[in-house]
């Protein structure tokens, strides 16, 4: 191809000089904005299609709606609601009063002129009524040794007993502990326990120790139950052959003896 043929030819053109234009690509990249053009054009009316539909179906539901609408009448009725009076029951009968039950006056007897003497009740009298500090007139009491507000007694006119008020038992239970608490346990370990070895900065040996708490607060019975090592198991217990008394343990408000587990941490610090 000449330097004019260059000049007016297409850049497809001078790209497949000298190749086969007939195998495809050449035909592909000829007519592919024609392609591209048919496409988008296809692509556009089938968006525009879509929308004209949509906008017929919407229109036609919201004329099928308004006709639903209009033909629909509201109807109002106009309801009487009647008060519906409730009776009011009659109050219910006075409680009858009791009839009352026959007493008759006993009081100590002392010397008096016959002017002034008390008449003194008979024997059938008494056993039908009640024995009080007056007479009253009432019906024949079912139980003869029953008694009334006024009866008397070797010690005078009856009166009502107080209620008795109960007292609630409260148990006291509370469990044995060191004479100044954890902090005062822990400067005693502190003054009396001293490292068999010198341990690194950080680490820790621990001793779990049981003992018993008598009812007095003696230390006795002390056990290695988790060893550290036998030269801490043996200062360990030195220290608790030592230990001052604890406060007991109580339990419903007595002292009694209990087993305690204490554990004994040595840890090592930087010099």
């Amino acid at each position: 191809m000449t330097n004019n043929e260059i000049m007016k030819a297409d850049l497809l053109d001078i790209l497949f000089e000298h190749r086969n234009k007939s195998y495809g690509a050449y035909t592909l990249r000829r007519y592919y904005n024609n392609r591209l053009l048919i496409a988008l054009g296809i692509a556009l009316s089938a968006v525009v299609l879509f929308f004209l539909i949509s906008l017929l179906n919407d229109s036609k539901s919201q004329d099928d709606s308004w006709d639903r609408n209009n033909n629909k009448a509201v109807v109002l009725t106009a309801v009487d609601l009647k008060k519906e009076e409730k009776e009011i029951p009659p109050p219910p009968p006075p409680p009858k009063k009791p009839e009352p039950v026959a007493e008759v006056r006993d009081l100590p007897i002392k010397v008096a002129p016959d002017n002034e003497a008390d008449p003194i009740p008979d024997q059938d009298q008494i056993k039908e009524s009640i024995i009080s500090d007056k007479t009253v007139d009432g019906k024949t009491s079912e139980d003869p040794n029953a008694k009334t507000a006024n009866a008397v007694t070797d010690k005078g006119t009856v009166s009502e007993e107080p209620e008795k008020k109960e007292i609630d038992f409260k148990p006291e239970e509370r469990g044995p502990s060191y004479p100044g608490g954890p902090e005062a346990l822990a400067l005693f370990f502190s003054r009396m326990l001293s490292s068999p070895t010198d341990l690194e900065p950080g680490e820790r040996k621990v001793v779990l120790v049981r003992f018993i708490v008598g009812a007095d607060g003696s230390i006795t019975k002390a056990e290695v139950i988790q060893s550290g090592g036998d030269s801490y198991d043996r200062e360990v217990l030195r220290a608790f052959k030592r230990m001052p008394k604890w406060n007991p343990a109580i339990q419903n408000g007595i002292k009694v003896a209990t087993s305690f587990t204490q554990p004994v941490t040595f840890i090592g610090v930087e010099q």
